[in-house]
C-alpha cells in the first residue's frame, strides 16, 4: 500500500478510535465533573502544567529521532533508551525537590502531594516511549489507535472508582497514572525489542542534536499553550482556574484527539517524502482539510449550544464556565488546523524554524493573558482567540517561504468547513427562540449534510481505500 493509502487508512483508524475515545472521555468527564469540585480541576491543572514545565528543561525524549532517522541499529536504540532514563530520573528529582516551592508560590498546601504523585508518570514513560515511536515509524496507526483507546478506558475507570471512594483531586492523578501504566504494559508486549546494556555517545550524537532541536520547538509550543495556567493561577483562586480548565478541556479535548494525534501520524508520513515538496504540501493541506471538516462544525455547535449542554450534561455547578466555553471553542477550531503545521518543519529537517515560530506565538499568548487578566478571565479567552488566529497566519506565511504554494489553493481546501460554520451562524441567529434540543439536532443535521456535499469525494476515497485489501 502506498503512503497516501496508508495515511488515509491510518487516519480513519485514528478518527474511528478517537470518536469512540471522545465518547468515553465525555462520559468520564461528566461523571468526574459531578463527583468532584471545580477546585479539584484547578489544582490538577496547576500541578500538570508545572510538571510539564519542569520536563521542558530537563528531559529531551528521542522519539522524533527514531522516526526521522530510519536506519538505527540495536546499539543506537539502546543508547537512546538509557539516556532517556537518565533524563527521566533527573526530571523527577527536580519535580520532587521543587514541589514545596510551587505549593508556597500558589498558596495551595495540597499542591505539593499532588505534584509528587503526578510526577511518577515521568518515571513510567521511558519504559515504553521508544517502543511507541517504533510503531509510529512503521505507520502502525491501527494498533496505536486501538490500544490508546483501551488504556484511556482503563484510566478513566480508575479515576471514576477513586472519585466514588472519595479520593477527590487524587482521582484525577490516579486516572493519569493508570492510563500511562497501561500503555507501558501494552507496548512492551507488542514491541518485543529490548535494550542491551550499552551506550555510545558518538553513535547517537546526530540523533541527540536533532532531538534537542525538536524538543526545543515543542517546548516553546508547550509554554505557549500552558503558560495561561501558571500566570492565571497566581491571579485567580483555584475555583476560577477550575472553571477555566474545565472550559479549556472541553474545547481542547476534541482538538487534541483529532489534530494532535493526526499530527503524530502525519510526521512520520511527511518524513518519508521530505524531498518531494509538492507531495508534502498537498498532504499537509489535505490533513488540514480533514481536521477542519470535523473540528470547525463541532466547535461551532458546542459554542452555540453551551447554555443548554453544560448544565444538562455536567450539572449546574459548572454554569460559570459557559461563557468561557463559548469563546474558547473558536480558539479550539483555529488551534486544530494549526497543529499539523508544527510537524512540517521537523519533517523537512528544520525543527529550529518551529522554535522561532513558537517563541513568537508564546509572546502573543503571554500578551493576551497579561492584558486580559486585568479585566477578567473571559477577556483572557477572547485574547487567546486573537493570539491563535495570528499564530496560524504567521505559520502559513513562514511555510510559504520554505515551500512554494498557492494561498488560494489552501483556502480552497478549507472552503467546505468554513461555509458550514457560516450556515450554523445564520441558523443560530434566526432560530434563537427554538427549543434548545431541537436547535442542537437541526445544527447537527445541517452540518452533516453540508460536510457530505462538500467532501463527498474525500469520503468516497476513504471508503474505497478501506474496502481494499491491505
Amino acid at each position: 500500500m502506498d503512503i497516501k493509502k496508508t495515511l488515509i487508512r491510518g487516519g480513519v483508524y485514528v478518527a474511528g478510535a478517537n470518536v469512540i475515545g471522545q465518547i468515553v472521555a465525555v462520559g468520564v468527564n461528566v461523571l468526574l465533573a459531578r463527583l468532584l469540585l471545580p477546585e479539584d480541576f484547578g489544582l490538577i491543572a496547576l500541578a500538570s502544567t508545572y510538571i510539564g514545565f519542569i520536563s521542558l528543561f530537563s528531559a529531551v525524549g528521542f522519539g522524533s529521532s527514531i522516526i526521522y532517522f530510519k536506519e538505527l541499529d540495536n546499539k543506537q536504540l539502546s543508547s537512546l533508551y538509557w539516556l532517556n532514563w537518565v533524563f527521566a530520573a533527573f526530571t523527577y528529582l527536580l519535580v520532587v525537590s521543587t514541589s514545596s516551592w510551587i505549593s508556597t508560590f500558589y498558596g495551595q498546601s495540597e499542591l505539593r502531594g499532588i505534584v509528587i504523585l503526578s510526577g511518577v508518570s515521568i518515571l513510567i514513560s521511558p519504559l515504553f516511549s521508544l517502543h511507541y515511536k517504533l510503531l509510529e515509524r512503521e505507520l502502525k496507526f491501527k494498533i496505536l489507535s486501538i490500544w490508546n483507546l483501551v488504556c484511556t478506558v482503563l484510566g478513566g475507570s480508575a479515576g471514576i472508582i477513586a472519585a466514588l471512594l472519595g479520593l477527590g483531586v487524587y482521582s484525577l492523578v490516579l486516572q493519569t497514572l493508570v492510563t500511562i501504566l497501561a500503555k507501558s504494559i501494552v507496548y512492551l508486549r507488542i514491541i518485543r525489542w529490548r535494550p542491551i546494556i550499552y551506550f555510545d555517545y558518538n553513535g547517537v550524537k546526530a540523533m541527540i542534536w536533532y532531538a534537542v532541536k525538536y524538543k526545543m520547538s515543542n517546548s516553546v509550543l508547550y509554554i505557549e499553550r500552558n503558560l495561561d495556567y501558571l500566570v492565571l493561577g497566581k491571579q485567580f483562586p483555584s475555583k476560577v482556574i477550575g472553571y477555566y480548565s474545565f472550559a479549556y478541556n472541553i474545547m481542547y479535548a476534541p482538538v487534541k484527539r483529532v489534530s494532535y494525534l493526526f499530527s503524530n501520524m502525519l510526521f512520520p508520513a511527511l518524513s518519508t517524502i521530505k524531498d518531494d515538496h509538492s507531495r508534502l504540501i498537498h498532504m499537509f493541506f489535505k490533513s488540514v482539510s480533514l481536521i477542519a471538516m470535523v473540528s470547525f462544525p463541532a466547535m461551532a455547535i458546542l459554542s452555540f449550544n453551551a447554555n443548554f449542554l453544560i448544565p444538562f450534561v455536567f450539572g449546574a455547578q459548572w454554569n460559570s464556565a459557559i461563557p468561557i466555553v463559548q469563546v474558547l471553542c473558536f480558539a479550539g477550531a483555529i488551534q486544530s488546523v494549526s497543529q499539523p503545521g508544527a510537524v512540517v518543519f521537523p519533517a523537512l529537517g528544520k525543527p529550529e524554524i518551529s522554535i522561532y515560530l513558537s517563541i513568537i506565538r508564546t509572546l502573543l499568548t503571554v500578551g493576551a493573558i497579561l492584558i486580559g487578566a486585568r479585566y477578567g478571565i473571559l477577556v483572557v479567552a477572547y485574547g487567546l482567540v486573537v493570539a491563535k488566529f495570528s499564530s496560524f497566519v504567521l505559520t502559513i506565511i513562514v511555510m510559504r517561504l520554505q515551500i512554494e504554494f498557492n494561498i488560494l489553493q489552501m483556502l480552497g481546501y478549507m472552503l467546505g468547513s468554513t461555509v458550514t460554520v457560516g450556515a450554523l451562524v445564520v441558523l443560530q441567529s434566526c432560530c434563537k427562540s427554538m427549543e434548545p434540543i431541537y436547535l442542537l439536532s437541526l445544527m447537527i443535521f445541517i452540518a452533516v449534510v453540508m460536510i457530505t456535499i462538500f467532501y463527498h469525494g474525500t469520503i468516497r476515497r476513504v471508503i474505497s481505500v478501506l474496502w481494499q485489501k491491505q
